[in-house]
């Protein structure tokens, strides 16, 4: 229901009639346009991306953010002044190792599911999202693989790693981790 202050279209009017009209107000200025409902398919495809955006943007939340990693990402000053840190990893991760958008995201994120598989620490890494509180996460209605938990830890430490962030563990290729560059990453991540 549309609340009116005064007459109609003189002074102000916010909010929904019916289901036609819709009263707004932006930086100053009274509109009124046509309602449409909001659109939300839900297809196969929309389900992937939402369901790799989705665990991605958990994992990178769980980096607290007056943590060791944190500071050692803001001292090269990758962030830009209109993001935050997760808004740019999730960014620099999909751009980077998931292949961007479309197809080709879903294809690269089974390829980085099976890096993670083909790990020799795969269990390190399942063991430090948990020490992180990492979820895995699935949407109803993807095709793929549900976004294991282990799997955004793993995206992080590519990150770390192809920057590269200062100090060790980070000077030491990927595939070379043990489960102590694995414990050493997760304890950057956390704050004492």
């Amino acid at each position: 229901m549309a609340k009116l202050t005064g007459p109609l279209f003189s002074l102000d009017a916010r909010g929904k009639l019916g289901s036609s009209l819709v009263f707004i107000g932006w930086k100053g200025i009274k509109t009124v346009r046509q309602w449409l409902k909001p659109a939300n398919p839900q297809s196969a495809d929309q389900g992937n991306v939402r369901c790799i955006i989705g665990g991605l943007g958990r994992a990178i939340g769980k980096v607290a953010k007056d943590s060791t990693f944190h500071d050692k990402i803001k001292d090269l000053e990758l962030i830009p002044d209109q993001q935050s840190k997760q808004s740019y990893l999730v960014q620099y991760i999909k751009d980077h190792y998931l292949g961007g958008a479309g197809a080709t995201l879903t294809g690269y994120y089974a390829s980085q599911l099976a890096s993670l598989a083909g790990h020799t620490k795969v269990t390190s890494f399942s063991v430090g999202a948990n020490a992180l509180g990492i979820l895995a996460f699935d949407v109803d209605y993807d095709t793929i693989a549900p976004f294991k938990k282990a799997l955004g830890l793993y995206l992080l430490a590519r990150f770390a790693t192809t920057i590269p962030l200062a100090g060790s563990p980070y000077s030491i290729a990927l595939a070379s981790w043990t489960g102590k560059q694995i414990d050493a990453m997760v304890a950057e991540m956390t704050v004492a």
